[in-house]
């Protein structure tokens, strides 16, 4: 299967401080990879140079074949926290890449908000919201634009166990339902393992993809079932190898 995304990085330094050593990362259309690996190791580097944030690098970034030079709208971006825009209704928030609404785009806003189960909640205002229900507005916003990836920095890291699992779940059924390929940060094993189809494992000082660990398990998934604790066996195995290095 031909790559959707493809980045090529040689080198990204922070002042004399070298982040990025070489890394090869080819996507598949559909694919849901996560980056794992120890503070330090690049992983929200990687993902702020592939959404066009980070721009002072070696290397080049690709979609479908057509080098990147700078943000695009095929590529959504989703923050560890929602940034929402207090000022700004929910409906405004999801909306705001289009500083003029359309009806159109109030029906596509809308749309939206009913996928990730906010419907009616189009006039609330951010202080209004839990924290799961602002992160599932981050979502709807991250869709608007339609992008084919879309990219994801420990999106759920800063709500309950139970309203990350509900989002996971949400997000999955988002991604198969538009096609969309995803990649995603995350520290939490059990998530890498039930999200992804592959997993891969940074190595840090400088940040480079040590190890791949593929996960040849059927979508939607099964918390109970047990491949799922082999597949985290073999993730924190990698994890092991690489930062004994």
């Amino acid at each position: 299967m031909s790559a959707v995304l493809e980045a090529r990085i040689q080198a990204k330094h922070f002042g004399s401080k070298h982040v990025l050593a070489p890394i090869q990362l080819q996507i598949a259309a559909g694919e849901v990879v996560s980056l794992v690996g120890a503070s330090g190791s690049g992983k929200s580097t990687l993902l702020r140079i592939v959404a066009g944030l980070e721009r002072a690098f070696s290397g080049e970034v690709s979609l479908d074949g057509q080098r990147l030079t700078g943000r695009s709208p095929d590529i959504g971006f989703i923050f560890q926290e929602p940034r929402l825009f207090p000022w700004l209704s929910v409906a405004d928030n999801v909306a705001f890449a289009e500083p003029s609404p359309t009806a159109a785009t109030r029906a596509r806003v809308s749309e939206l908000l009913t996928e990730v189960g906010l419907a009616g909640y189009e006039a609330a205002l951010p202080k209004e919201l839990s924290g799961g229900q602002a992160q599932r507005v981050a979502i709807a916003r991250g869709l608007f634009t339609q992008p084919r990836v879309l990219l994801l920095d420990e999106p759920f890291s800063a709500v309950d166990a139970f309203t990350r699992m509900k989002l996971q779940d949400l997000l999955t059924r988002i991604a198969r339902h538009h096609g969309i390929t995803l990649l995603l940060v995350t520290h939490d094993i059990d998530e890498a393992v039930y999200l992804s189809d592959r997993v891969l494992v940074l190595e840090a000082n400088p940040g480079t993809v040590r190890e791949s660990v593929a996960l040849n398990l059927p979508q939607p998934r099964d918390r109970t079932d047990p491949a799922l604790s082999q597949a985290r066996v073999q993730v924190l195995a990698a994890l092991q190898r690489v930062h004994a290095i």
